[in-house]
């Protein structure tokens, strides 16, 4: 019973300061109210100072790796292959691999032809940039001094050859005009148009604002590592085919015991398939051992190529500015 009473009382007593807190923010309404709007609004600003001065990402999504984007009028495509950020001294480099939709089975683009242009959110102001060739269809762009708290890089593919397909030469001048018209409205270059966030490179404590001649070399190794995985992979394959012709071998000997007991035409059928797919399988064969020469040759290209940088003696075009 006196348990009872006790919460009774407890009760009571909270009801009665709670009585007590609602008098008071009555009699102080006024000053109550102005204060919590007080206090959102701080929040507000805080927040939008917040937003303001601290470094983000772009609100656009970055260029994903190994994904060709067009630039130009010429077909051309350029993909990121690899993007790397040392935050220590302000180094970025951005790969690129450029190919000719023109010419698809073909590595060799005029590289002095392909020019970037660059932007910068929250980059610093001492950043620099450059364009380093680093074979016929490779280039790297390099910043250095890039603060470690930048946002983005956009760069943006150019195409400086000559599109012989939108010259006009017009007989007359009523040509002349309906080819202006014409022109205004279809010539439209591609993009080009990459973007880079911070939080998308890669991250590296050890790269450095490396020379050309260094970046020419590393290019080499990544084209010789990528021919000898070729090579890998289509020996694999000729292993595989070679397996695939024993099979097929091997069924025509059960076929062909098959039709000395009896005279069967679907027996006969199941032969001539077999010797045709032995046809078919040994045209692949024929294709890898040629893709395996085309690698060894390339290998052998690259390893000239690098060679002759090694001596000082690149034939590539010379860095450029940003």
């Amino acid at each position: 019973m006196s348990a009872m009473i006790t919460l009774a009382n407890k009760i009571k007593s909270l009801l009665a300061h709670f009585g007590n807190f609602s008098d008071w923010f009555l009699e102080h309404q006024r000053r109550n109210l102005i204060g919590i709007f007080s206090l959102f609004i701080l929040i507000a600003f805080s927040t939008t100072v917040l937003v303001t001065v601290t470094p983000r990402p772009s609100n656009l999504p970055s260029t994903e790796l190994n994904t060709p984007i067009s630039f130009g009028t010429l077909n051309k495509t350029a993909s990121l292959t690899k993007s790397v950020f040392n935050k220590n001294n302000g180094v970025l480099e951005l790969h690129y691999t450029i190919s000719d939709g023109a010419v698809s089975d073909q590595d060799l683009v005029d590289i002095s032809k392909i020019k970037f242009t660059a932007t910068t959110d929250h980059g610093g102001n001492q950043v620099t940039g450059r364009v380093v060739p680093t074979s016929n269809n490779t280039v790297v762009v390099q910043f250095k001094n890039l603060s470690h708290k930048f946002n983005a890089v956009t760069l943006t593919a150019q195409d400086k050859s000559i599109n012989t397909a939108a010259v006009e030469a017009p007989s007359s001048v009523s040509s002349d005009t309906s080819s202006n018209k014409k022109t205004k409205s279809s010539n439209h270059d591609a993009s080009g148009k990459f973007i880079i966030n911070r939080d998308k490179v890669s991250k590296s404590n050890t790269l450095t604002f490396v020379t050309q001649k260094e970046l020419e070399i590393s290019e080499g190794d990544v084209k010789i590592t990528a021919q000898q995985k070729l090579i890998s992979k289509n020996t694999k394959a000729i292993v595989a085919y070679q397996k695939a012709i024993d099979q097929q071998e091997s069924a025509i000997k059960n076929y062909q015991k098959m039709l000395t007991q009896s005279d069967n035409s679907d027996t006969q059928t199941s032969i001539d398939n077999a010797r045709d797919a032995i046809t078919q399988i040994r045209t692949q064969i024929s294709n890898a051992q040629s893709n395996i020469q085309h690698a060894k040759a390339n290998i052998n290209e690259t390893q000239k190529s690098k060679t002759q940088v090694q001596e000082g003696k690149s034939l590539l075009p010379r860095p450029t500015d940003l």
